[in-house]
């Protein structure tokens, strides 16, 4: 009896321990400005999120664009899935009359990706657009943001591994 209850403590144990690295990851991973991830297929979106607002046709396929809430900021989430049906990129939106709220908003999410994902090697800072790219095994993540007399936004964009170039490919 006692050797069944030390297996099943270091049987817990052992999941605990892995559940907490396996959390710690996904933390660190997920997408922070929505509950899809790269899995998620298109009915499961539409169960989850309802109708889109808007379709559009995109370079890798079909987008789905939905009002979306980060940072207390409105904007909205575009879902894009390849010809295949795969989820390809996951993108927040934020659009603004006032370009130092952008860049304010830039500075703040530049400072958590490197925070999770260490600073990015490919970076351009000029007087109207700023952007960033992460090549990360789990694929890439951009951060832009475009600030001008005609239009001040950001887009903050998760690419799925299959649709990212990684840091090798680039100096094939």
């Amino acid at each position: 009896m006692r050797g069944r209850n030390t297996l099943a403590k270091i049987i817990s144990l052992s999941l605990v321990i892995a559940l907490t690295f396996t959390a710690c990851k996904s933390d660190k991973d997920r997408i922070p400005f929505s509950s899809l991830t790269f899995d998620t297929t298109y009915d499961e979106m539409i169960e989850e999120l309802g109708e889109p607002a808007e379709t559009t046709v995109t370079y890798l396929g079909d987008t789905y664009s939905y009002a979306s809430e980060y940072l207390q900021k409105d904007g909205n989430v575009r879902y894009t899935f390849d010809e295949d049906g795969k989820m390809a990129s996951i993108t927040w939106l934020y659009s603004s009359e006032d370009g130092e709220e952008v860049s304010a908003l830039y500075a703040d999410i530049h400072k958590q990706l490197e925070n999770n994902h260490g600073k990015t090697t490919e970076s351009s800072d000029d007087v109207t657009q700023l952007s960033d790219i992460w090549r990360l095994d789990s694929g890439n993540i951009s951060l832009v943001a475009v600030i001008s007399s005609d239009y001040n936004g950001l887009m903050y964009t998760y690419m799925s591994k299959e649709h990212s170039t990684s840091e090798e490919d680039l100096n094939k």
